[in-house]
């Protein structure tokens, strides 16, 4: 099987040339390629994938002096196409040159793999996590372009009713970005994970499990880094175990406890280190129409684990979070990363009308210990987070909305409270024949508490209308609005407004074509219990996604 994810975008750039006419100079264009190939014969199997980025348009002369208007490459990088590591202070100015300069193409992964009922193998890249993620969670996450592998060994065992994994490599981030602009696309730091765990499998209705992993992170980028800056003891070790009960009754359950220990000064910046530790618990009560979801957790010091790996935007260990994550905003993801937080989260669902209306209501409450960081507040708060909304699906038609309330109420008097009110809907509504109507819409208002540096409320929606005819065509009205004084964009119809028209046509069902003209806000998106910021865009975007 192959596929291919071919995206070719024109990037509106509002800048200006200084001293020069107003023209729009420094638009460009990037295109950015995926191929994968998957081949299984038997047991056996092979995957790979070649990512290739080019951006065009991308310099100018000035007084007969080429100029580089942005850089793809970051000095030290090994391009293919140049044959050695890049240094814009000696690139020459040839053809060969400019192209090296302005495309690049990596091997990004490979992996051969063995599968058998009672073991299986995988060599090169994988994906692997442990238990609910907190010790290990290294895995693609399409959603906010992060695609983070392990790239050595992984090996199962199943012998009866148990199952082993070992694994041993180092992390491989992905170079090439698909939906995030590139540039000054650097070498993997090739940090050392090394890890084992062990579960029960098949024993009634519990089930066990426990898990190991030790760290040593590296400083500097490339193969060599990753082989000769290793230290005499790991940078973080984490051990874990985790109960897992089903069908107790009407009852599910699921606890997990993790321990870590810094056993270098690496991860604390010279203080220190502190051990850390995380407790999960979740419990699902199933009684007639009514379900209740309990969760609950404690992370203490347990994010240092991530420290070094902010710059490569990807967390290596990633724990429950509790959140709602289609509203973390710049201060709630302060609370999602928190180094010192404990709370919970109910939520009861009732069946009104079975397999059709089923309406919620939910309670989530933390205490924030930790202050730095992300965090905005000077003191510890303590989060209430109450969420209504209501699922609905019955012949063709369909409704999900939900509406919120967070307070993040700081101690004492002087400092007030972070409140942020949301709600947001997505619906089909089926018309004549095999054409339906698609809505969805997002909206939140945000009063700051009192700040060091004062912020400004602002309020955001998104919005999107899509005409469908059944499969083959998806005509989208995409509608941003934010105040947001810490996005650093600006809308295309007003400062504060923008639009933007999508055109998606799929001739068949491994063959799809996308058509977009327009703009939309930046923010931070969150996904898996991870988040990171993604770019606003302006400008034209055509893509075709096929596998065959």
């Amino acid at each position: 099987m192959f596929s291919e994810d071919f995206d070719l975008r024109l990037w509106r750039m509002p800048d200006r040339l200084p001293g020069f006419e107003d023209r729009p100079v420094l638009d460009y264009v990037e295109q950015v390629n995926r191929f994968t190939t998957q081949l299984s014969i038997g047991d056996w199997g092979v995957y790979g994938q070649v990512d290739q980025v080019a951006l065009m348009a991308n310099t100018y002369f000035l007084d007969d002096v080429r100029v580089q208007e942005r850089e793809l490459l970051a000095t030290g990088t090994w391009s293919p196409l140049l044959g050695r590591a890049f240094d814009p202070l000696t690139q020459p100015d040839t053809t060969r040159g400019v192209i090296g300069r302005n495309l690049y193409f990596n091997l990004e992964k490979l992996q051969v793999s063995y599968d058998r009922p009672t073991v299986s193998v995988k060599l090169g890249d994988s994906y692997v996590a442990f238990g609910r993620g907190a010790a290990l969670n290294l895995n693609r996450n399409a959603n906010i372009d992060i695609d983070t592998s392990l790239q050595g060994a992984q090996v199962t065992w199943r012998p009866r009713s148990a199952e082993v994994t070992a694994i041993l490599g180092q992390v491989n981030r992905q170079q090439v970005f698909q939906d995030n602009p590139n540039r000054g696309i650097r070498g993997d730091r090739r940090h050392l994970v090394a890890g084992v765990a062990a579960q029960s499998v098949g024993l009634g209705k519990v089930n066990v499990g426990g898990h190991g992993v030790v760290y040593d992170f590296v400083k500097d980028a490339g193969w060599k880094s990753g082989f000769t800056e290793l230290g005499p003891a790991p940078d973080a070790v984490v051990g874990g175990a985790w109960v897992d009960a089903v069908g107790l009754g009407p009852l599910d359950m699921f606890a997990e406890v993790d321990v870590f220990a810094y056993p270098t000064p690496d991860l604390w910046s010279g203080e220190t280190p502190r051990p850390g530790y995380s407790i999960y618990l979740s419990g699902n009560l199933r009684e007639g129409r009514t379900s209740v979801l309990l969760e609950a957790k404690r992370y203490k010091d347990v994010e240092q684990v991530n420290a070094l790996l902010t710059a490569d935007l990807y967390e290596i260990a990633i724990a429950p979070t509790l959140e709602y994550e289609r509203q973390i905003t710049e201060d709630s993801s302060a609370a999602l990363n928190s180094h010192d937080i404990w709370g919970g989260r109910a939520k009861v669902a009732y069946t009104a009308i079975p397999e059709a209306l089923v309406p919620y209501v939910s309670l989530a409450a933390y205490r924030d210990l930790d202050l730095g960081g992300l965090h905005f507040n000077p003191v510890p708060e303590t989060i209430w987070h109450p969420i209504v909304g209501v699922d609905y699906t019955h012949d063709g038609w369909s409704v999900i909305a939900n509406a919120g309330a967070r307070i993040d109420d700081r101690d004492g008097t002087e400092h007030g409270a972070d409140r942020h009110v949301h709600g947001d809907l997505i619906s089909r509504f089926p018309l004549i024949k095999d054409w339906c109507l698609d809505l969805s819409v997002a909206a939140e208002r945000y009063l700051w508490g009192n700040n060091t540096f004062q912020q400004a409320d602002y309020t955001e929606i998104e919005s999107a209308v899509s005409l469908q005819k059944g499969t083959l065509v998806t005509m989208t009205w995409y509608m941003d609005y934010s105040t947001n004084p810490l996005i650093d964009t600006v809308g295309n119809l007003t400062d504060a407004l923008y639009g933007a028209g999508e055109l998606m046509i799929m001739p068949t069902s491994s063959v799809t074509v996308r058509l977009f003209y327009g703009a939309y806000k930046s923010g931070i998106r969150c996904s898996g219990g991870q988040c990171r910021v993604m770019p606003g865009f302006d400008g034209a975007r055509a893509s075709v996604t096929a596998t065959f």
